[in-house]
């Protein structure tokens, strides 16, 4: 699983992102980390907020996005930017 260590807090878990997706295209969540494995669900191509559960396979990460577990092409999912720290003491 990835994580993100904020200092002063709990860690995060780190979230993913939809890359190198057309406009008009999908990103699919599959069954098993297949090609030919039947798709459970999909993300759209500005899809962000995707959660790693911490299972890869060959390429594949397994994930969870809204309602949907399954599997997606890791060259299409890349790490979301940390949110920006604000509001902390300065030494």
């Amino acid at each position: 699983m990835l994580m993100l260590g904020v200092p002063g807090a709990a860690m995060a878990q780190q979230t993913l992102r939809v890359i190198d997706t057309a406009p008009n295209d999908v990103l699919n969540v599959r069954e098993y980390p297949t090609t030919g494995a039947r798709i459970v669900g999909v993300i759209p191509p500005d899809g962000r907020g995707i959660v790693p559960l911490g299972d890869r396979n060959s390429g594949w990460v397994f994930v969870r996005y809204e309602n949907v577990e399954g599997w997606v092409s890791s060259r299409f999912v890349y790490p979301e930017s940390p949110p920006i720290r604000r509001g902390r003491k300065l030494d």
